[in-house]
């Protein structure tokens, strides 16, 4: 059989040009990809993995639009195929948000844009004023305030048995103990400080860093 002209593959034949093709996606050679999938839609345009497949490469191309369509004739011709209708549903998710950031853009609401864009200063910092890290991960930093919690936490311990022997004169510590007791003390104070100032300043940093442009797939469309 001449595999050559695609009318006359056989199943094992098309087979092997999906495997061709989930290769190429695999490893995004999107050109290689794209030639199997329009092979694809010429040998089999009723099977729901050809429309699926020629979806899958549109999207590896970003082209939401034509990815949706295909997306959605896969599932007409096979309404019980699941991963179709996932993908479509996706698809048509990610077309809903970069239409409501192009008319965020366009009516100059860019307050949504972000999510630490709408956190206030002012709660960022009384949040560390409780303890240290927690404004920080208001702010979406969050490696940073679980670091800050936990160090803190070290110092509070230090802190607390130096004031225990402070306020309960039969209580002792150790010379290396006063020694950390007294870097829990006067560290803990200066990590309050710092986090409370941090909190507040990363939480305008936030709010004054430049937005992001909206998708180039409907910039392209309006040039």
């Amino acid at each position: 059989m001449n595999s050559d002209n695609p009318q006359q593959m056989d199943g094992m034949e098309l087979e092997q040009l999906y495997e061709k093709l989930h290769t190429a996606l695999h490893y995004q050679r999107v050109e290689e990809a794209e030639k199997a999938a329009r092979e694809l839609l010429e040998v089999a345009p009723w099977s729901t993995t050809s429309w699926e497949l020629w979806g899958d490469v549109l999207l590896a191309q970003s082209k939401l639009e034509e990815a949706a369509d295909a997306f959605k004739k896969a599932v007409e011709l096979e309404p019980a195929n699941a991963d179709a209708e996932r993908k479509y549903a996706s698809v048509q998710l990610d077309l809903q948000q970069a239409k409501w950031e192009r008319q965020a853009l366009e009516s100059g609401d860019l307050s949504q844009f972000r999510g630490a864009a709408n956190k206030e200063s002012g709660t960022a910092a009384a949040r560390s004023a409780l303890f240290p890290g927690l404004g920080q991960v208001y702010n979406g930093e969050y490696e940073k305030g679980l670091v800050m919690f936990f160090v803190g936490l070290a110092l509070l311990t230090g802190a607390v048995r130096l004031v225990v022997t402070w306020l309960a004169p039969s209580q002792s510590l150790s010379g290396l103990g006063a020694v950390l007791g007294y870097i829990g003390l006067f560290g803990g104070i200066a990590l309050y400080i710092f986090g409370v100032y941090d909190a507040y300043r990363g939480s305008q940093k936030e709010q004054e860093r430049p937005l992001v442009p909206p998708p180039t797939e409907f910039q392209d469309r309006e040039e």
